[in-house]
């Protein structure tokens, strides 16, 4: 008999050990929304406060995938782009400058809040092969903000 209520003692001591963590974790996975999805750009600004899209150029425009097992790919760009009484090559470079591109696997560090994103393939050659670090903070469950070292501010939002 006291077999049995030994181990009844143990299995309840362990049961009640575990509760405080399971919460725990619980309360970890709601402050920190989940960032695998689809998010299209709301805004891109520089570090001055300044929009990374001219007037002339038209509103920025993106959209970054996350996937569940650690790929991501994201688009950037301005929307204005009125190419057409441009030579072939004259459009080439305004589309270059105006439109952005790459894509790889990704790691999220939650203890530091940045998302690393490991690139395989850019429409920049500078950035193949590269690690470009994110600083992150979610305002709420579906607004991601992103920035590159201070240097810019992306804001984007949950595709829905």
């Amino acid at each position: 008999m006291s077999n049995i209520s030994g181990s009844l003692s143990l299995a309840l001591v362990m049961v009640v050990c575990a509760l405080p963590l399971g919460a725990q974790a619980r309360a970890t996975a709601a402050q920190s929304p989940d960032i695998v999805g689809s998010w299209r750009l709301e805004s891109w600004t520089l570090a001055n406060g300044n929009p990374r899209c001219s007037e002339e150029d038209g509103e920025a425009s993106g959209q970054i995938i996350y996937s569940a097992d650690g790929h991501m790919s994201a688009q950037l760009g301005c929307q204005e782009m009125d190419v057409s009484d441009l030579s072939p090559q004259a459009a080439g470079g305004a589309i270059s400058r105006r439109h952005f591109s790459y894509y790889g696997g990704y790691t999220l560090d939650l203890a530091t809040r940045t998302v690393t994103h490991h690139v395989l393939g850019s429409s920049s050659a500078t950035f193949v092969g590269s690690d470009q670090v994110r600083s992150f903070v979610f305002e709420g469950p579906d607004r991601l903000v992103l920035s590159p070292g201070g240097r810019q501010l992306l804001v984007w939002l949950r595709n829905r």
